[in-house]
């Protein structure tokens, strides 16, 4: 391949290594988890950490998606300097103040979310303090992550991670007896030095931020934008923490069984979903006027809709020994182990109606219309609880995963229908449901072979039935891919 045909994949190319960056840091995330496994089980201490952790996801993981979708925009368009440092300055003064009053309450908070036992609460406390000091500095780094993609050096913090992470792993390696305490602080360091390491390079770049009060109407327009996001988002993570609180009040070692099937999907959802929206939400933002910005919007959306398909195609097959290779070990069981696959399969299965809905939100947000998200994140998170509580009732644990697969499916089926509404469609719509059912014959079909050639060739080694069988899970989906897309290297473009 030329020079000059390597430059028409340079998107593909630079995704790409986004993406294997990003995989060697959940390649680590998954070491740790399966160090954290060995060592405490699915036991009180480490039911009661997860939930602290949750709570504290909760507070910032719907923040972050805020403050990148409307800082991006502001730093495409090198909007003055001013209205952006007003947004910040503003915001994270309201952030420590909400720290605060969780610290403050959090025996209050934690009596609300569990009726564990008392030796529960004091864990979840203590924990629940320092994990929130040390991601509110992290959350600096959501700003910072923003400026980084607006510079075309989307990589750069995804490096800082992987060495974060790095740094964690190898101490839980040398330290195999730890307490829950001491646990929580090696997590904490890894998150200070993160923090650390992204402003030090974020700043050499040129990025800057000084405390500003100036509320033009350019900052209120900001605020205007970040709001319903945060709302629409917020009310998402709510249902999220409700499926922990649900299962914090189940059997012990659910609420850690909860907590490894969404911290797998999680990975899966950073390594790709994330990843895709990061790389190509400048792109909608730069193209969503021109006349053929949904002829390219729909194009990636089918393209990412498949790559999603092929992950969710290999965790179905390999899935299994993956898990019981990384967790049954040490104080965590077989059963514990088939439980956290079934999990993790339930909410892969679901990403694929994530991947398009968000894309759909960020097509959006490029348009500056945030209200319709909002609105489509207060019905579908009510589902989503109604749903669990339904289903956890009639069959038990698994009604949660299940509440939020369903959810997820109504959120898109909605999007698809404001779409319609607010900008109609250029493209065709039956086109476009065509190629994503598509897509899931690809993945019924390749899930079907590989399954059929498990039991054909019987390997007893788990190491190699992952390599074996993956390898023949990706190369079956490629073949189909191509067969069933006559324009699939051109797919693969980006542009």
């Amino acid at each position: 391949m030329t020079f000059k045909q390597l430059k028409q994949y340079r998107g593909s190319l630079s995704l790409g290594l986004m993406i294997i960056i990003t995989g060697i840091t959940q390649v680590l995330t998954l070491m740790k988890s399966s160090l954290v496994a060995g060592i405490f089980g699915t036991g009180v201490e480490i039911d009661a950490y997860n939930l602290a952790n949750s709570i504290v996801s909760f507070l910032f993981g719907f923040i972050a998606a805020g403050i990148s979708t409307v800082i991006i925009p502001n730093y495409v368009r090198k909007t003055d300097r001013r209205n952006v440092d007003s947004f910040i300055t503003v915001l994270y003064g309201l952030i420590a103040l909400i720290v605060g009053i969780l610290i403050a309450f959090r025996y209050q908070i934690i009596g609300l979310f569990s009726n564990r036992d008392e030796l529960f609460v004091n864990i979840c406390c203590n924990a629940l303090i320092v994990l929130l000091l040390a991601n509110y500095l992290l959350a600096i780094s959501d700003v910072t992550v923003a400026y980084f993609q607006c510079k075309g050096k989307y990589n750069l913090p995804k490096i800082v991670s992987l060495v974060a992470q790095l740094i964690v792993v190898v101490v839980l390696i040398l330290s195999p007896n730890l307490s829950i305490s001491q646990y929580t602080y090696i997590i904490v360091a890894g998150l200070v030095v993160n923090f650390g390491l992204d402003t030090l390079f974020a700043i050499k770049e040129g990025w800057r931020v000084r405390p500003t009060f100036s509320f033009s109407p350019e900052t209120k327009k900001m605020f205007g934008l970040f709001l319903p996001i945060v709302f629409s988002t917020g009310i998402y993570k709510l249902s999220l923490m409700v499926d922990s609180t649900i299962a914090a009040r189940l059997e012990t070692g659910e609420i850690t069984v909860l907590s490894y099937a969404s911290q797998i999907s999680n990975i899966i959802n950073t390594l790709l979903i994330g990843n895709l929206l990061t790389y190509y939400y400048p792109k909608i933002v730069k193209k969503i006027d021109t006349d053929n910005d949904q002829k390219s919007f729909w194009k990636q959306t089918i393209l990412f809709h498949l790559i999603v398909c092929l992950v969710i195609s290999g965790f179905t097959t390999v899935g299994h020994e993956a898990v019981v290779l990384l967790f049954k070990h040490g104080s965590f069981t077989e059963e514990a182990a088939r439980f956290v696959y079934i999990g993790a399969l339930i909410y892969i299965i679901g990403q694929q109606t994530e991947v398009v809905r968000d894309l759909i939100y960020r097509y959006f947000y490029a348009k500056g219309i945030t209200s319709v998200t909002a609105k489509n994140g207060i019905v579908v998170s009510t589902v989503n609880i109604l749903v669990s509580i339904t289903l956890v009732y009639f069959i038990g644990f698994f009604g949660i995963f299940l509440g939020t697969v369903i959810a997820s499916l109504v959120s898109l089926i909605m999007m698809f229908i404001k779409f319609h509404t607010y900008f109609g469609f250029t493209e065709s719509l039956k086109s476009i449901i065509g190629s994503l059912l598509k897509n899931n014959c690809i993945v019924i079909v390749t899930i079907v072979i590989v399954f059929i050639l498990k039991k054909t060739f019987v390997i007893e080694s788990l190491i190699l039935q992952i390599l074996i069988f993956g390898a023949a899970t990706l190369i079956i989906y490629l073949l189909l891919s191509m067969l069933l897309y006559k324009n699939f290297k051109e797919m693969l473009k980006m542009d």
